[in-house]
């Protein structure tokens, strides 16, 4: 019987230590996550064949910084625009010369097909540039360069910086490899390309950064009057990547709900996180950013926000946009009867 009790204990010591090895593990990936810093710069061409009865554009091009759109290809002007004019942006940074004949040549060339005509739908998209990884304090942990192609959904074929040759990734490709391994000024081009991309990230980075806007507000807790939920709110912020903590004489506290980091409408994020406290406890709560490697911080005033003061504020909005809108109305009527 003693046997069998030591049996059951060493057992149960061994599962204790393995779920705690699990919750560390898990814990140790949440932190590098979230202290990972990472930044990507990339040019996406999307070409299509010309099958009978289609009407839409054969090509497209845009160019993104961590997602957010700063050049894109004019088909009706045959060029390149930039939605992000800043000209110190732009001093070094530059599009890739590939031209739009090119790109719709080569899906031609793949799929038996003319400029005029095709069979069917074929697609042909690349997508080139790099990719950063920073820690908190903006030095670089890792560096990653590409430029890919895939063809009618699956990976075709990718350039490898170091040798200057194209690895195929397609039994389809081996034909495409072989002639582009033969465009040696093209590949120097490319690897020079790539091995500069990353100094643009970080002039990205410098010019483009919007620090967020912080706000703490408090809302009572259903069925509970001894708590409220704080809620810390970062908006406006650019690029995405974010900590936030919520604390209480620099201990930080559990959340009890976080967002996440979403996108605003205009190109910017927002994130939320909560966490549950004593209504009798209205002092020293904080809630502190790290933004950008720069930390940005705001302090609860004690506020409570009512939900009636909440819907009231959203009724009051909604009935000036439709006292606007009526306005509007009658201004168009009696501009049309003169």
């Amino acid at each position: 019987m003693a046997l069998y009790m030591w049996d059951w204990f060493a057992n149960a010591c061994t599962n204790v230590k393995m779920d705690f090895l699990k919750f560390f593990l898990i814990i140790l990936v949440y932190k590098l996550y979230v202290q990972c810093e990472r930044h990507r710069l990339q040019f996406v061409y999307t070409v299509l064949t010309k099958p009978d009865g289609f009407s839409g554009p054969v090509f497209s091009a845009v160019g993104l910084y961590d997602d957010r759109r700063i050049s894109h290809y004019s088909n009706e002007e045959q060029t390149w625009k930039r939605d992000c004019s800043d000209a110190e942006i732009w001093r070094y940074t530059e599009e890739p010369q590939d031209s739009r004949d090119w790109f719709i040549n080569l899906v031609n060339t793949l799929t038996n097909c003319t400029s005029s005509r095709c069979d069917g739908l074929h697609t042909l998209q690349r997508r080139i540039g790099c990719e950063v990884e920073k820690h908190p304090d903006g030095s670089v942990m890792n560096v990653n360069v590409f430029d890919e192609y895939g063809h009618d959904g699956e990976d075709f074929i990718v350039f490898n910086t170091d040798t200057m040759q194209w690895k195929d990734k397609s039994p389809k490709a081996k034909e495409t490899k072989m002639k582009l391994d033969t465009y040696r000024f093209r590949n120097q081009y490319l690897q020079s390309y790539l091995n500069n991309c990353t100094d643009w990230i970080f002039t990205f980075n410098a010019l483009i950064i919007t620090p967020p806007a912080l706000y703490m507000f408090a809302s009572e807790v259903p069925h509970d009057q001894s708590k409220l939920i704080l809620t810390c709110l970062a908006t406006g912020f650019h690029p995405k990547h974010i900590e936030m903590n919520v604390t209480q004489n620099n201990i930080t506290l559990q959340p009890f709900s976080s967002t996440g980091v979403r996108p605003n409408n205009n190109q910017t994020f927002q994130m939320r996180t909560s966490v549950e406290i004593n209504r009798d406890e209205k002092q020293s709560y904080e809630c502190h950013v790290l933004h950008s490697s720069q930390i940005c911080t705001t302090l609860w005033e004690g506020n409570l926000e009512s939900r009636s003061h909440h819907w009231a504020a959203v009724a009051a909005g909604a009935f000036a946009v439709a006292v606007l809108y009526i306005m509007s109305l009658i201004y168009k009527n009696r501009r049309l009867n003169g």
